[in-house]
């Protein structure tokens, strides 16, 4: 009895971790902008205030963008919408000092392109002024 009573603590402690909260206006208004990888100015991406996100995966010529949608409900994670608006991934991100880093939560890219070769997302950004 006191086993279960001691798992039933523990289960219910690890989900009440496990609840994020939700993104404010805040939250929102920092990811919104261009961002430009650490690594160069070349694979840049912009969250638009209307919900659309760019990824310039080619600067070209021609310049090659992946544009989807992008929602944003809970803190810290920034959910890609497919253009239909259907959830296509869940991404993890931080800003601190104007620094996005951004991953799909296990420390790989949160996207890559649909061409060959393949052009993986950077992770690491600094918003554009």
């Amino acid at each position: 009895m006191i086993g279960s009573r001691t798992l039933l603590a523990v289960l219910l402690s690890g989900s009440v971790l496990a609840c994020s909260p939700p993104a404010t206006e805040e939250d929102r208004k920092a990811l919104v902008g261009l961002w430009v990888p650490d690594e160069g100015p070349r694979y840049t991406i912009e969250f638009k205030k209307d919900g659309v996100f760019d990824f310039v995966y080619d600067v070209g010529p021609p310049r090659t963008v992946l544009q989807i949608k992008w929602s944003l409900s809970t803190k810290g994670k920034v959910d890609i919408r497919q253009d239909d608006g259907s959830h296509y991934k869940t991404c993890r991100y931080s800003i601190d000092a104007g620094k996005l880093t951004i991953d799909d939560g296990s420390g790989a890219e949160c996207l890559r392109s649909a061409t060959t070769p393949t052009t993986l997302m950077p992770k690491k950004f600094t918003k554009s002024p």
